[in-house]
């Protein structure tokens, strides 16, 4: 069991890595990233873009973790509202969708594990609640 869940573990961070590097180089969405890495002053303009962005791994890959195994969140996480955090970015519609596009081509990219179809229906639904949301888009 615990082997098990090594595994899955293991995809979801191979996963939310490989999607990562992807995005943050988009010419639609990598944008996005830079925004918030240099939001956070942490950061050089230059810097390659999953650098800029990779103290974020950890937050999302607990993020993952827990929509697709359950696992609860650290208690050292801060609770955080997903909409909330993309108003402030000012996401379009168009950029929600690039998201999914690159996500579940990332998941096509990755060999196939039991997760794989969970999480594309945790996509999609996502998508639906962000393109449906009247606070991202009025």
């Amino acid at each position: 069991m615990a082997e098990s869940n090594q595994r899955a573990n293991d995809y979801i961070e191979d996963v939310v890595r490989a999607f990562y590097d992807k995005a943050t180089k988009d010419f639609l969405i990598g944008y996005q990233f830079r925004k918030i890495a240099l939001a956070e002053g942490d950061v050089h303009p230059l810097q390659p873009p999953l650098d800029a962005f990779a103290h974020h791994l950890p937050r999302i890959n607990d993020f993952w973790k827990n929509q697709l195994l359950g696992t609860p969140l650290p208690d050292k996480s801060d609770p955080f509202s997903l909409i909330s955090i993309h108003k402030k970015l000012r996401v379009r519609k168009g950029e929600v969708n690039r998201w999914v596009l690159l996500f579940n081509e990332t998941l096509n990219e990755q060999p196939e594990h039991a997760l794989t179809e969970v999480w594309r229906e945790k996509v999609k639904h996502f998508q639906e609640i962000f393109l449906r949301n009247k606070i991202l888009f009025p």
